[in-house]
């Protein structure tokens, strides 16, 4: 995973929190609020079009969410 969308401000943050560095490749950052609309695709409750839409991302990007999470591979942040 690149990390080239995260702002750099979290990241600086998270670099001083000991040991994340080792699992951050292979893992994806996701807000609150957006784990909670992409459940709602997940479990069939919304299209993804419309919460495409809502989280103003692209199918490309939910995609990639609904794939790291269906794998757990993803972590939680609060939201902006």
């Amino acid at each position: 995973g690149s990390m080239n969308n995260v702002p750099k401000s979290k990241l600086t943050k998270l670099h001083k929190m000991p040991g994340i560095k080792d699992v951050l490749g292979d893992y994806t950052e996701i807000t609150y609020t957006q784990y909670n609309a992409i459940k709602l695709v997940m479990d069939g409750k919304q299209g993804k079009a419309k919460t495409s839409r809502e989280l103003k991302r692209s199918n490309s990007w939910l995609d990639k969410r609904i794939h790291a999470i269906d794998e757990n591979k993803y972590y939680i942040t609060e939201n902006e």
